[in-house]
């Protein structure tokens, strides 16, 4: 008692005491008298569905499902189909260039000529020589006839005159090579001698390219190039954006020693000579069909294991959470595989759902901020699938995320 009158004393703790009383005292009459106020309403039933009249509503469109022709985006480029380097067969001064560099020539055109000298002389004399071995042999063949010409002396003017045959054949091959003509329809692309110099057998004249048809050139992966078949259309696109459609030609059945990848060639027409030969490109060659859908990448989503996928809605209007794959991406959104062939898609309101829940739903008409899947044949899917457009941001997010690219990226 001594000790609690003593405490009393002290005015500081006096005061102390007063307010801590006072305080507890509050906290106790807010819990007695008006706490129930606060708690929720419960629910009817445990785990009781949301009721109709509170179900959240969200808009959804039916799609079709659309055949896709799949591609391989490969990093390419131009290249002559032919390219030969015409070189001289005589030794000889130029003594005529009738073609500029640049120009076009048909095959047989004259691209240098070298000065004849005397080969037109040695030409006639060969014709001469064989005149007369050839009368030497039908005056030896009378002696024989007559027995005064022996095995050997005819086998002797056999030998001559095949010898002047070989020789005028010779000079005639010699004259006509003074000529040095284009081997096909081209271009000279550069010349390597000027009038005046001297050329060696084996030397360059002129380099003529076949630019008809204009070949894209390109590599594929081990993994890639079991599903091309040659002779199957494909496409390409230039750096400044012009489209080029052609016939794939050519698959190696050999891979590249350093690389390990397969060479591909696809023709394309160059009957105006508009292409060059070195230019870069993309080339798109078709792997095959899938059914698939196209939608808005801004509805793509991730799940509780951050696969990529689409909510939908069942029979009962109740949410599904369905995976896709990416396929492509275009302009005017992103081709996907792993739906149903006519699935209702939540277009609006797919983020405040989950799934299992049921909801009411407004149906979208088939017009709309979902374009209509184009058309997988010609050169519509070609320039879609070459037009290098970017997704729209969340798309690009969510495929970020997933450590995934959103479509086949260009093999090196």
């Amino acid at each position: 008692m001594n000790l609690l009158f003593a405490f009393w004393r002290q005015r500081n703790y006096r005061v102390a005491a007063i307010v801590t009383v006072l305080a507890v005292l509050w906290l106790l009459s807010g819990l007695l008298t008006g706490g129930d106020k606060h708690l929720p309403e419960k629910t009817p039933g445990a785990g009781a569905k949301r009721p109709t009249a509170e179900a959240i509503t969200v808009k959804a469109r039916r799609l079709e499902a659309q055949p896709y022709v799949t591609r391989v985006v490969v990093n390419s480029r131009t290249e002559a189909n032919r390219s030969v380097q015409v070189r001289a067969e005589l030794d000889g001064v130029i003594a005529a260039l009738p073609v500029e560099e640049g120009q076009r020539v048909s095959a047989g055109d004259v691209i240098c000529e070298i000065a004849a000298e005397d080969r037109p002389e040695k030409l006639e004399r060969a014709r001469v020589s064989l005149r007369k071995a050839e009368l030497d042999y039908a005056g030896a063949q009378k002696l024989k006839g007559r027995g005064l010409q022996s095995e050997a002396a005819m086998a002797q003017q056999e030998v001559a005159r095949a010898t002047a045959r070989a020789e005028l054949k010779r000079a005639q091959v010699d004259v006509k090579n003074l000529k040095i003509r284009a081997p096909y329809d081209g271009l000279v692309n550069s010349r390597a001698v000027e009038l005046g110099d001297f050329i060696r057998r084996g030397e360059e004249c002129a380099t003529v390219l076949d630019l008809d048809p204009m070949l894209i050139v390109g590599e594929v992966s081990e993994s890639q190039v079991g599903s091309l078949q040659p002779g199957g259309p494909a496409s390409a696109q230039l750096q400044k954006g012009q489209l080029l459609d052609g016939l794939l030609r050519y698959v190696s059945q050999q891979a590249h020693p350093t690389t390990r990848a397969y060479r591909v060639e696809v023709a394309v027409p160059n009957t105006n000579g508009a292409l060059r030969s070195g230019l870069s490109a993309r080339m798109a060659l078709p792997t095959g069909e899938v059914l698939a859908h196209r939608i808005n990448a801004s509805l793509l989503t991730l799940d509780d294991q951050g696969q990529l996928g689409l909510r939908t809605l069942d029979e009962e209007h109740r949410v599904r959470f369905v995976n896709v794959q990416l396929v492509s991406d275009e302009n005017e959104g992103v081709w996907v595989a792993g739906l149903p062939a006519r699935p209702l898609l939540i277009t609006v309101g797919q983020e405040y759902v989950t799934e299992g829940e049921q909801v009411a739903v407004e149906i979208e008409e088939s017009a709309g901020d979902l374009p209509a899947p184009v058309s997988s044949n010609g050169a519509a899917n070609s320039a879609d699938a070459l037009s290098g457009a970017k997704l729209p941001e969340s798309a690009a997010d969510i495929a970020a995320q997933r450590s995934e690219p959103l479509s086949q990226e260009p093999q090196q």
